[in-house]
This record gives structure tokens, C-alpha cells and sequence, in this order.
């Protein structure tokens, strides 16, 4: 019984660390990058870039974590965790993971879906934006919100349930949070 419950809690976080890894880099296409610690639960480097104001208009010193710990009490967000220098994951309604990263060098059209992925057009806000269900699993789900045609905010949700609740969590967290990002 424990073992089942630490194996559908460690794989949403091993699930989200693989999602993002593999978002972070355009097939075919060099992309300098410069690499922070590796996360404890996959093992996959997470990196970020710095080139002043030119990545993401902004984009490139808004602070994910302090966003999502503004967030927290109304959305019942718990265990947040900074990841990487624009990365952070927390747990929503205790279970499912949301991780939520700037990439304040790639646009939401070089968001790279999983093979089973459905991508729908969003508006939240002032931005344009694209759910993508199952970006890896089928109980997972993201959000990737266009700050610039150039930049994007990633929010990836993994449910150790269904992928309706990763889909509510990701999207609650995405509408959430798009109000403090750059216009």
C-alpha cells in the first residue's frame, strides 16, 4: 500500500521533469543554453538562458516561484519548489504536480507535444495560449501561454489520477499566473 502511494507520487514529478526536458530545445536547431543543478527527482539538468531584455521582453526576470507562492492560498497550492533559476513545481489539491517554467527564449509554437498529444487554442487574458493534453501520458496535461512570439510560460500538470484533473489543474494555475507576466 505505501509503495503504491510513493510510485503514483514520485512518477507525476518524474513525468513533469521529462515533459519540461523535453521542451526546452527546438529538434534540429542550436540552441546556446547554460545548464543549472539536476532535480532530484529525474535526474534531467534543467537549464536557462540570460540575454537582458531581448529574451522575452521581460520575460527573463519574472520570478515563477514568488508568482506561484501569490497564488497559493487561493489556488491550494502546497510544496512549492524552485527547480531551476525560471522553474518551479508545486502540488495542487494535495496530489496532482504543477510545475510552471519560463522560456523566455522559445515561443508556444516550439512547445514539442507527445505523439498521443491534442493541442486546442486558449485566450486567457491578454495572451494567446494552447492546452496540450497528454504531452507525455495520458494523465497528464499543460498550458503554454505566448508572452512574445519568442517567449513563452509552461505550466505542466501531471495527475496520478485522470487527465481531466492534470487539464483543471494546469489551466487553473496558467489563468492564475497570466496576469503577472509581461504583456
Amino acid at each position: 500500500m505505501i509503495r503504491n502511494l510513493v510510485v503514483r507520487s514520485v512518477l507525476p514529478a518524474a513525468v513533469l521533469g521529462a515533459v519540461l526536458a523535453g521542451c526546452t530545445s527546438t529538434p534540429g536547431t542550436p540552441t546556446p543554453e547554460t545548464t543549472g543543478a539536476a532535480t532530484a527527482t529525474t535526474g534531467a539538468a534543467t537549464s536557462a538562458t540570460t540575454s537582458g531584455a531581448a529574451a522575452g521582453d521581460g520575460l527573463a526576470d519574472f520570478d515563477v516561484c514568488a508568482e506561484l507562492e501569490g497564488v497559493a492560498s487561493a489556488l491550494g497550492l502546497t510544496e512549492i519548489e524552485q527547480r531551476g533559476t525560471q522553474d518551479c513545481e508545486a502540488r495542487y489539491a494535495g496530489r496532482i504536480g504543477v510545475r510552471v517554467k519560463a522560456q523566455p527564449e522559445l515561443g508556444v509554437e516550439e512547445f514539442v507535444p507527445g505523439s498521443d498529444s491534442k493541442i486546442s487554442d486558449l485566450s486567457l487574458g491578454g495572451h494567446r495560449a494552447k492546452l496540450v493534453t497528454a504531452p507525455l501520458t495520458t494523465s497528464s496535461c499543460a498550458v503554454t501561454i505566448e508572452v512574445t512570439p519568442s517567449s513563452r510560460v509552461d505550466v505542466v500538470s501531471s495527475s496520478p489520477a485522470t487527465q481531466e484533473q492534470a487539464c483543471e489543474a494546469a489551466t487553473k494555475v496558467a489563468t492564475a499566473v497570466e496576469p503577472k507576466l509581461p504583456k
